[in-house]
């Protein structure tokens, strides 16, 4: 992780780790500019570091117990350094709350999704007492916009657009860990944008945990689409990509808009969940694989390159393994570039989390097992697409033990090739000689 810091004087180093999803990631960037206006420099080890905090993820099962093991594995952090501060953000803190801190006893701070602007008042507060501190509300009216950003890299910004999820899906904590919707006004994103674009960031990623139901809920009501001309004409960003769609909240001024804005890349992540639609019902996803695919269709027929991925749960409680081969059918029939996969973990708080039918782990890790398999066959036919074909490639980062660069396409495809360090950060044209399931490989044409 390279980040540039203030460039006054600092002797306090903060050390962050971050799990889970890219609203995580961003995250983390908002609590590294918080921590640098009271003087914390970043560090890449935890060793170095005055404040170490884990931003966790709860959406998987035992998410607690493997924070709870991590953090034991700080302790003697900070018996050498006694005035070391430790603290946790994110999901996990926001359902178990004080329970933390009775299974961690060495750690200070306790803060959630809400409440992580928050953060350099909490360790002033902590520095004043020298008592464990537990910030956690259930939601929030309003999130402050003038959240400083130190963003990890140079070239590429995560632009939350969007807080929270309304939709309470059986099986996902989401709508308790982060509360529900809240979309930002069009004008602090696209102030936001242009900042970033002043910084040199050349690609964005608009945020929301269901962006698709973007502005929504503010009045008067806008939509992603109408979002997506908004922000397109910001001088300097050269691609805008946005995550995470729900089918049951596609529109077509969203297709248009990809379909019709340059800058706007030729990529959707339209999470599936299951391959039958009964297991959707139980799910509470309220779309069938059918309408999914009329999106599907829509969408390649008006950009028939784009790139589809998705996300597939298996093991779902009362799964039968007719329902499950359904799954595997649709990861064949509907030609994901990517997918996503996971065996089914109850989560609490979850209507699903209390079905009488959970399957049993082999049967989950089985199927799940036999899916990856045919998600690595489907990808790497998708791949195959581009063997001879020309792709514009957004340089990300060089490997000076290989000697080679990386970047991603418009589509969001890794690809790797040999040149020169300095094209870091640019776009170039590389032509496409070798595929895995994973990536691309290619030579950059000179001009």
């Amino acid at each position: 992780m390279t980040i540039e810091t203030p460039s006054l004087e600092q002797n306090k180093h903060v050390h962050i780790e971050t799990l889970g999803c890219q609203m995580n990631k961003s995250d983390s960037e908002k609590m590294l500019g918080l921590l640098a206006s009271e003087g914390y420099a970043w560090t890449d080890t935890a060793d170095n570091a005055d404040l170490i905090l884990i931003n966790s993820c709860s959406i998987r099962e035992n998410a607690v117990n493997r924070l709870i093991g991590h953090l034991g594995r700080l302790k003697p952090l900070k018996k050498k350094n006694p005035e070391l501060i430790i603290g946790v953000g994110g999901c996990v803190p926001q359902h178990e709350k004080e329970n933390l801190l009775k299974r961690v006893p060495h750690l200070d701070l306790v803060f959630g999704t809400q409440t992580f602007h928050k953060l350099p008042e909490l360790v002033r507060e902590f520095k004043e007492t020298q008592r464990p501190i537990v910030s956690i509300v259930r939601q929030i009216d309003e999130y402050p916009e003038e959240t400083p950003v130190i963003r990890e890299g140079k070239h590429h910004a995560w632009i939350t657009v969007q807080h929270g999820c309304s939709a309470f899906c059986t099986f996902c904590i989401v709508p308790y860990t982060r509360g529900q919707q809240i979309s930002r006004s069009v004008e602090s994103i696209k102030e936001e944008i242009r900042k970033v674009a002043a910084e040199g960031y050349k690609e964005i990623t608009l945020l929301g945990q269901n962006i698709n139901t973007y502005g929504f809920d503010l009045e008067p009501a806008m939509t992603l689409g109408k979002l997506l001309h908004e922000v397109h004409d910001i001088d300097g960003i050269e691609r805008i990509r946005f995550l995470t769609s729900h089918p049951i909240n596609m529109r077509d001024d969203l297709i248009d808009a990809m379909a019709d804005l340059p800058k706007v890349c030729e990529y959707m992540h339209l999470a599936l969940q299951s391959g039958d639609n009964d297991v959707l019902k139980r799910m509470r996803r309220n779309h069938t694989v059918e309408f999914f695919g009329e999106w599907v269709d829509k969408m390649r027929a008006r950009m028939p390159d784009m790139v589809l991925t998705t996300d597939l749960i298996v093991g779902y409680p009362g799964e039968t393994e007719e329902q499950f081969q359904r799954t595997v059918e649709a990861v064949r029939r509907f030609a994901f570039d990517v997918t996503n996969t996971a065996s089914y973990s109850p989560r609490p708080r979850t209507p699903a989390a209390m079905f009488k039918d959970q399957i049993d782990e082999e049967t989950k890790s089985r199927r799940l097992n036999e899916l990856n398999l045919v998600v690595r066959e489907v990808a790497l036919i998708q791949n195959r697409r581009h063997l001879g074909g020309i792709q514009q490639v957004m340089v990300e980062s060089y490997d000076e033990v290989r000697g080679n660069l990386k970047g991603r396409t418009r589509g969001n495809k890794i690809v790797h090739f040999s040149g020169n360090p300095r094209l870091v950060g640019e776009i170039v044209d590389v032509k496409i000689f070798d595929v895995t399931p994973n990536s691309l490989r290619g030579r950059m044409l000179v001009s």
